[in-house]
C-alpha cells in the first residue's frame, strides 16, 4: 500500500517516517538555535539514538509476538525479510534511543542530556507521521467502533476489513502532534525564563498516560502482548510513569535537605 509512480511503490509507512524525520530535523535545527547549541552535535545525537530506536523497537516487537513467528521458516529468505521489514514496537524504540543516547554521551563526549532536554519535542513530532502511516496502512488498528470517526479498511495486510473500527491511529497521531507543539513553547519558555528546562521528564509523563488510556482502545492484542489484562506498552507505562516520579520526589528531597542545611549555618 503506497503511492505508485511507474513501476515503483513508495510505501505510505515509509513515506510519512521520512517525513517525520524531515520535519524532526527542522525543528531540531530551530531548537537548538534558540539555545546556541551546535546543530552538527544534534545530527550526531539523532543518528545515534535513531540507530538505538529502530534496533530496540524491533527487538520489543520480536519479544512480544514471539508466538506467531514461525520458527522452522527463518532460514527462508522472502520470509526473514518480511519479518524484519515489518513490525516496530515504540516502546522498544524510545528505550534504545535512550541507549543510542547514553553512548553517544559516552564516544563523542557531547552533553547529551542537555541536547535531549531542548530537543525531545522531536520525538513525539517524527512519532506523530509515523501513526498517520499506521492509520493508512491498517497496523495498530483500534477496537470494533460505530461512531464518529470510525474507519472501514477495504484493504489492509493488518487491520480486519469491512469491519468500522475506533481511529486509535489518528487519535495518538493527533495527539503527538499537540503534544511536540506543547512541549515546544515549553523549551522555548524556559530559555525566555532562563531557566532548565524539564522536558524529558513531562514528555515521558504525559505520553505514557496517553499511551495506557489509549491501549484499552485497540484491538491487535496478538501483536502487543497482553499479561494479567494489560498490554505489554500499558506495563511499561507504568514503569516509566514510576520511575519519573520516584526521580523527582528524591530531587525535590535533596533539595529540601540542601536548603535546610544552608539556614542552618546561617
Amino acid at each position: 500500500m503506497g503511492i505508485e509512480i511507474g513501476m515503483i511503490t513508495i510505501p505510505w509507512y515509509g513515506l510519512c517516517i521520512a517525513l517525520g524525520v524531515m520535519a524532526g530535523v527542522i525543528l531540531g535545527y530551530v531548537l537548538t538555535r534558540i539555545y546556541d547549541m551546535k546543530f552538527d552535535d544534534f545530527i550526531q545525537i539523532a543518528c545515534f539514538t535513531g540507530l538505538g530506536a529502530m534496533v530496540g523497537s524491533k527487538l520489543l516487537y520480536l519479544a512480544v509476538s514471539w508466538k506467531s513467528i514461525d520458527i522452522a521458516r527463518l532460514t527462508d529468505l522472502d520470509y526473514l525479510n518480511t519479518l524484519m521489514g515489518g513490525g516496530f514496537v515504540f516502546y522498544g524504540g524510545l528505550v534504545g534511543g535512550f541507549i543510542g543516547l547514553y553512548l553517544c554521551g559516552r564516544f563523542l563526549h557531547i552533553p547529551v542530556l542537555r541536547y535531549a532536554q531542548t530537543a525531545i519535542p522531536v520525538i513525539p513530532l517524527v512519532h506523530a507521521f509515523g501513526r498517520v502511516g499506521c492509520a493508512l496502512v491498517g497496523c495498530c488498528y483500534g477496537i470494533p467502533y460505530n461512531g464518529p470517526g470510525a474507519v472501514i479498511y477495504t484493504e489492509s495486510a493488518a487491520a480486519p476489513t469491512g469491519v468500522p473500527l475506533f481511529p486509535v491511529q489518528t487519535v495518538e497521531a493527533s495527539a503527538n502532534f499537540v503534544l511536540a507543539a506543547v512541549l515546544s513553547l515549553y523549551v522555548i519558555s524556559c530559555r525566555k525564563k532562563k531557566k532548565k528546562p524539564k522536558s524529558v521528564q513531562l514528555y515521558l509523563v504525559i505520553y505514557s498516560i496517553l499511551r495506557f488510556v489509549l491501549e484499552f482502545m485497540r484491538y491487535d492484542d496478538s501483536e502487543r502482548g497482553i499479561l494479567l489484562g494489560l498490554s505489554t506498552s500499558q506495563w511499561i507505562s507504568i514503569v516509566i510513569c514510576l520511575i519519573v516520579i520516584i526521580l523527582e520526589l528524591s530531587e525535590i528531597r535533596t533539595r529540601l535537605r540542601s536548603m535546610r542545611t544552608s539556614d542552618e549555618n546561617r
